[in-house]
């Protein structure tokens, strides 16, 4: 008998538990079993998602006051830079498409890198005004 397939959110729930290794970040690191399943329910964007982690490419702003977080996750581009609420939104047209608009994934590799990013520890905090980061989002 088959394993039933764990759910998004309990992948997630170990990769904070197990404070993963991702490139260089000492600690410890996901199972086998765990990446696979990572890479099963994600597909494509899981692996794209530890590309943009390795080479660096989140930085999160918090809010001084609010403590509010927002990231900013690399494109293919330097130019392109998207603006991502991990759990709910990313700038990026791939989000729109692939899911909001057609359902085909749960998150895009924008999502799923800040997210990683932030749980590994892997991203700059860049600590700003509440009103600054209010600029940010209006740029959305």
């Amino acid at each position: 008998m088959q394993e039933p397939i764990p759910s998004i959110a309990s992948i997630y729930q170990h990769v904070v538990a197990a404070q993963p290794v991702i490139g260089s970040l000492p600690g410890p690191a996901l199972t086998d079993s765990q990446l696979s399943s990572c890479n099963f329910l994600l597909d494509k964007n899981w692996g794209r998602a530890l590309q943009i982690v390795d080479q660096g490419g989140v930085r999160c702003f918090e809010a001084q006051n609010s403590k509010r977080r927002v990231y900013q996750v690399q494109g293919k581009t330097s130019a392109d830079q998207y603006l991502v609420f991990p759990d709910h939104f990313c700038s990026c047209q791939a989000f729109f498409y692939e899911v909001v608009g057609r359902s085909e994934a749960p998150y895009c590799k924008h999502q799923i890198a800040a997210r990683v990013a932030d749980t590994c520890r892997r991203c700059p905090i860049t600590i700003v005004p509440d009103h600054v980061l209010t600029q940010i989002l209006l740029e959305i």
